[in-house]
């Protein structure tokens, strides 16, 4: 994907990505994903993924972190 930022809504609430620098070339970016002004982690993603699968990998990547890892995207 090559977006720097992208937002995602689950469950009712917008979760901002943003694409850091990966620190070794070839590595996978680290994106970091914050709540309103709340960091709340970074998620690794593959660079060559459509927006569509980012926003998959993002809905699962939060529903493992919020406890819910059976989360479907668009619930």
């Amino acid at each position: 994907m090559r977006q720097q930022s992208r937002s995602i809504t689950w469950q009712g609430q917008v979760f901002r990505f943003e694409r850091l620098q990966p620190g070794i070339k070839g590595d996978k970016p680290f994106w970091a994903v914050s709540r309103g002004r709340e960091f709340i982690g970074t998620m690794r993603c593959a660079a060559e993924i459509t927006t569509a699968e980012f926003d998959v990998r993002g809905l699962r990547w939060l529903g493992e972190l919020l406890g819910m890892p059976n989360a479907k995207p668009g619930r």
